[in-house]
């Protein structure tokens, strides 16, 4: 039975956001919660996201495209072998809304939903 630790839940915007907790593991469960279907379903924008790690060099990962489904999901995203090669495995996850709709449009167009993420401890 896997162990999974909170790092944080963000109400996804269109700037890019940290989680408060920084991380060492390779494998995430996201579970995105839609906070009003009404908006979801009727005459909001929807989106999804792009989750990053940011690293204390001051690097970033690539973006991973996050979608908003209804069951909690698992990734596999080791920090890459040339960062871990030179010591690098604390990093810190951040979010941001994805949405052919940016920049354009503003943010209380789209409908508002949470990005929670857990480690595999």
């Amino acid at each position: 039975m896997a162990n999974w630790e909170l790092v944080g839940e963000l109400i996804v915007t269109n700037q890019w956001q940290s989680f408060p907790g920084e991380v060492v593991a390779d494998t995430f469960r996201v579970i995105t919660t839609i906070q009003n279907l009404d908006d979801w379903n009727k005459w909001k924008f929807k989106s999804s996201a792009y989750l990053r790690f940011y690293y204390p060099d001051g690097s970033a990962s690539r973006n991973s495209y996050i979608k908003v489904i209804d069951i909690p999901t698992v990734y596999n995203l080791p920090v890459p072998n040339n960062l871990r090669e030179q010591g690098y495995v604390i990093r810190t996850p951040q979010v941001i809304r994805a949405s052919r709709y940016l920049p354009f449009t503003p943010e209380q167009n789209f409908a508002q939903w949470n990005f929670k993420i857990e480690a595999l401890i």
